[in-house]
């Protein structure tokens, strides 16, 4: 009997490229935007950090000038101005300043209206950079109007800064300065980069590793319908023994219903093209193909087989009696018997009209005809009732054992021995 195992012979093709991508283009896309909003997320909070860090240090560094420096902020000279606070002359007095950069990393300017006087910012040639002024809109936001401001990108001697500008006054309120704080973009931009970095990888292995994943469960999908689609193609090409991978029938999802339905379309198949409508017994197509399978099995390992035909004795007179709906319902009876009693015996087909193959597998002729007269006593007491009427019916039976013979010669000498029995008195076995 033809049994063949599928299996993919190809490994996807465009559907296999196009699952893939649907997955992986939607997947790469939301990796993308992740990395986008969680990077600018993490950059405004970045910002925010720095601002708050200028904050504080801004309102330390006002702390400690007013500690080191009690009084208020004065300009006095003609020539070369000094600034004090208090009694102090702090024009030159770095000290303070450079080690307030020291301890915070931060630069620190202390500007007497727009004017630069203290600061930590040096120029090229090594020089601090005062007596500079400060930003046109630095004065307008701060000096102008008395309010703190923080300023993400401040270019101050070809270096940007983020910065933290806050009004100085004196006791009496009167805005005499400003105060800077500033931090180098490069030092945030290296902050930033320190923990979005990792972040991208991490996305990335992410995106990866789910990639990995779609990948191989679209393999697995494909398979899955390429050993479909093989099952299909060999049941279409006529192989109705075609077997589905398990792998296919085990599943719980929605292709594994379509392979269990595969399936039973196969069996639907099978069952119009072998069996015979009426008696659901193997029609003589399918009868013939199965003994010459047994033929040929019996020649290759020297086995031996019988078959039998046989014909419902007077059954035209069923027929004429009784209606044709009374002879269908006695073949089906006869059928059913047949099959039942052929059962790990053999098989059992129609072979035309009233007419049946039986044949007997691994018998000599003696067994067989041992089978068949107990088949005859199961006949002779078979009783179909139809429409109140008890119709019973004999068998006439041709017995040949498997020999040198080939098929068509063994049928045609059981066909004979057939009519022999008919022309004999019939309700007989002849062997």
């Amino acid at each position: 009997m033809e049994n063949t195992q599928n299996t993919p012979k190809r490994s996807g093709g465009k559907i296999s490229y196009t699952l893939q991508a649907i997955g992986l283009i939607p997947l790469l896309a939301l990796g993308i935007v992740m990395l986008f909003f969680t990077s600018q997320w993490f950059t405004k909070t970045m910002y925010q950090e720095v601002e708050r860090e200028l904050y504080d240090a801004t309102k330390s560094a006002t702390t400690l000038l007013n500690a080191a420096y009690p009084g208020d902020y004065r300009l006095e000279g003609d020539v070369a101005y000094l600034l004090y606070k208090g009694d102090v002359d702090i024009t030159r007095e770095y000290s303070l300043f450079d080690q307030f950069k020291e301890d915070t990393g931060l630069d620190i300017t202390l500007f007497y209206q727009d004017t630069r006087i203290l600061t930590t910012l040096y120029n090229a040639q090594g020089d601090r950079i005062v007596g500079s002024g400060a930003p046109d809109v630095v004065i307008r936001d701060v000096l102008n109007t008395g309010e703190d401001h923080f300023y993400i990108n401040t270019l101050i001697n070809g270096k940007t800064y983020f910065s933290y500008y806050s009004p100085v006054r004196n006791q009496d309120g009167s805005i005499v300065g400003m105060l800077f704080i500033g931090k180098s973009s490069a030092a945030v931009s290296q902050a930033i980069q320190r923990y979005v970095y990792p972040l991208t990888w991490l996305i990335i292995g992410f995106v990866a590793l789910v990639a990995v994943c779609i990948y191989f469960y679209t393999r697995r999908f494909v398979a899955v319908l390429l050993h479909i689609h093989s099952f299909l193609s060999e049941v279409a090409s006529g192989n109705l023994n075609a077997t589905l991978d398990h792998s296919v029938t085990k599943r719980s999802d929605e292709l594994g219903d379509i392979g269990r339905c595969a399936l039973s379309m196969q069996r639907s198949l099978r069952t119009m093209i072998e069996q015979d409508a009426l008696t659901e017994l193997y029609n003589r197509r399918s009868g013939e193909k199965k003994l010459r399978q047994i033929f040929e099995e019996a020649q290759s390992f020297r086995h031996s087989f019988a078959l039998a035909i046989g014909d419902i004795d007077f059954f035209k007179k069923v027929n004429d009696t009784y209606g044709h709906e009374c002879g269908d319902a006695v073949l089906k009876n006869v059928s059913a018997l047949l099959k039942q009693h052929m059962w790990r015996r053999g098989f059992a087909a129609r072979w035309g009209g009233e007419e049946f193959l039986l044949v007997f597998e691994n018998v000599d002729l003696a067994e067989a005809r041992k089978q068949l007269d107990l088949l005859m006593d199961k006949i002779h007491e078979l009783d179909t009732l139809y429409e109140g009427q008890h119709v019973k019916i004999n068998m006439t039976f041709g017995l040949v054992c498997e020999s040198d013979k080939d098929v068509h010669t063994l049928l045609k000498e059981a066909d004979e021995k057939l009519y022999i029995g008919k022309t004999n008195g019939r309700n007989q076995v002849i062997s």
